[in-house]
């Protein structure tokens, strides 16, 4: 799976609203910012792609609590665990597919999502999923995990 193919379906399921119903308009709009990934999502171009005015947009988020600031960072943070765990793109591609002008930009947004640098994330990562099970072989753990 390609990075733009990747983002393209991160929320591709619906989610809950936190009041334990599930709302897929904002699944669907997070769809929507992913979609602008790596361009930095812009509010104007996502209600434009969603058929409504940036005001109806402004008014649905404020209406479920949200911000359009919010839900980017929100989709960012998601997409950053995952390619850091998938070990498939180094943190400068990470940092570029996400909208990030510079590495250190992501570093500092990434520190203040998870409360540990890129690195630190991926390492600890791969230590939960290289952990052995019961009666798992080196060999059996490299063709379930695809690693050498």
């Amino acid at each position: 799976m390609t990075i733009e193919s990747h983002a393209f379906w991160c929320y591709r399921t619906t989610s809950d609203d936190g009041n334990g119903r599930r709302n897929s308009h904002l699944t669907f709009l997070r769809q929507q910012i992913c979609r602008q990934l790596p361009q930095l999502p812009r509010l104007k171009d996502t209600a434009k792609a969603l058929n409504i005015s940036s005001r109806s947009l402004q008014r649905y988020l404020q209406a479920n609590n949200t911000s359009f600031r919010q839900l980017v960072n929100e989709c960012r943070h998601q997409l950053a665990q995952q390619y850091l765990q998938e070990n498939t793109f180094n943190i400068q591609q990470i940092a570029t597919q996400l909208g990030f002008e510079e590495q250190s930009s992501f570093q500092k947004a990434f520190k203040s999502w998870q409360g540990c640098s890129p690195g630190v994330y991926r390492q600890r990562s791969s230590t939960t999923i290289s952990r052995s099970y019961p009666g798992q072989t080196l060999a059996s753990r490299q063709v379930m995990y695809g690693t050498n």
